[in-house]
């Protein structure tokens, strides 16, 4: 790959963070051209043994779900509690356009990494840290994660299914990597600021403000006549705007249809053509007044069960009808729009693994993407990256004995 074409060649980012959203923002911006040292902890990065719980492969040389969010980094593992760790950290972090942080802000005080201690001593660093909450209110120092800060605090879990059902359980880090998106954009924008003015600055967002921002209609919509999303099969706000159940047992939905001007097209394909002469049935007012709403979409659903959701697929999208069927996360790995599209990639592991990968989301005319590359051990780089800071291989090994680095 020639390096000139990837658009972050030559920005160095020192990564001191676990688990799914901070590290996935500096995997982003990774694999659009930056040089990001990952910083663990002497142990590693507990992402590193999600596998053994998710039942997907999870040693040194096949680890999908660590390499998702880490893939193309340079690893090195630091013990910086103690004094020739920090003094590491220290030396690395001198050398960073950006560091990004999701240690809770106490710990960083008590290490002097926060910001206000780093600032006057770096004062072009690009400071990006996350949290569960944010900085500031009763829950800043709570630990947040993507169930509780992300989905139960910001109002989703309680409204997307039948009121009183048990609450759905989201994928794994669902919310952590739609977050890891707003921390990239802050980080993106700090260092386009810091191109005019020089200076650094401190970048920061939660778990907390990403489900809000992500719920943003859901929030103003319920502050007033609607308190509940609750959603409600036979009570949709259009009929020709919900899911129906289909032949094969799958479910399909519509979408994005206005009622009055799609009323005619949609009569027309499923042979309901009595309703454009039912007053009851002229405008979407009329249908929720009149209470034939309910009947009319167990209708329309008998109709869905005459036909597989593929026929119906074909049919509609031949209609210009949005609409799409319901696919389970494990075909997503095999769907031929992702693949056309360079949406996946397949990897191969030591051994002979090979995973179909979902890849970072963007792509460029005129830049190129690094291709992805298998993780390796806890401190892999180590000796590498600490060579480059001027240790030499006696010191190294000294700090090896002092349980400074691993």
């Amino acid at each position: 790959m020639n390096k000139s074409r990837l658009p972050l060649e030559g920005l160095r980012v020192v990564e001191l963070a676990t688990v799914v959203a901070a590290p996935t923002a500096a995997r982003m911006l990774c694999a659009y051209g930056a040089e990001v040292i990952k910083v663990e902890s002497l142990r590693g990065d507990e992402l590193r043994g999600v596998g053994k719980v998710k039942g997907a492969p999870y040693s040194d040389g096949q680890n999908p779900i660590f390499t998702v969010a880490n893939s193309n980094k340079r690893l090195i593992a630091i013990n910086f509690k103690t004094p020739e760790g920090m003094e590491v950290l220290l030396k690395l972090i001198a050398t960073a356009d950006v560091f990004i942080s999701n240690v809770r802000e106490a710990s960083l005080r008590r290490s002097g990494l926060d910001y206000d201690s780093l600032k006057g001593r770096f004062p072009e660093l690009i400071y990006a840290h996350f949290s569960g909450y944010g900085p500031k209110g009763p829950s800043a120092a709570d630990p947040g994660f993507d169930n509780t800060a992300f989905w139960l605090r910001s109002g989703p879990l309680a409204d997307w299914q039948e009121k009183g059902s048990f609450p759905f359980l989201p994928t794994y880090a669902f919310g952590d990597m739609a977050t890891s998106s707003t921390l990239l954009s802050g980080i993106l924008m700090a260092l386009l600021a810091r191109e005019r003015t020089g200076e650094g600055t401190k970048v920061e967002t939660s778990l907390f403000a990403s489900g809000i921002w992500c719920n943003s209609i859901g929030v103003v919509t319920t502050q007033f006549e609607r308190k509940h999303l609750n959603p409600d099969q036979f009570n949709p706000t259009s009929p020709f705007d919900n899911y129906y159940l289909c032949a094969d047992g799958k479910w399909i939905g519509i979408y994005v249809n206005e009622y009055s001007r799609d009323r005619a097209k949609f009569a027309r394909l499923l042979g309901i053509e009595d309703i454009l002469d039912d007053p009851r049935c002229d405008d979407i007012v009329s249908v929720h007044e009149s209470g034939v709403l309910p009947g009319l979409v167990e209708r329309i659903n008998r109709v869905f069960l005459t036909r597989s959701s593929g026929e119906w697929r074909e049919l509609l999208s031949a209609n210009n009808v949005s609409c799409e069927v319901m696919r389970c996360t494990c075909e997503v790995s095999r769907d031929e729009q992702a693949a056309a599209n360079g949406y996946v990639e397949e990897l191969e592991y030591d051994g002979g693994l090979k995973v179909t990968m979902p890849c970072p989301p963007l792509h460029f005319s005129a830049y190129e993407r690094k291709d992805y590359r298998p993780t390796g051990r806890v401190g892999s780089d180590t000796d590498a990256v600490l060579a480059e800071l001027g240790y030499s291989g006696g010191q190294i090994e000294e700090l090896r004995g002092k349980e400074a680095v691993l």
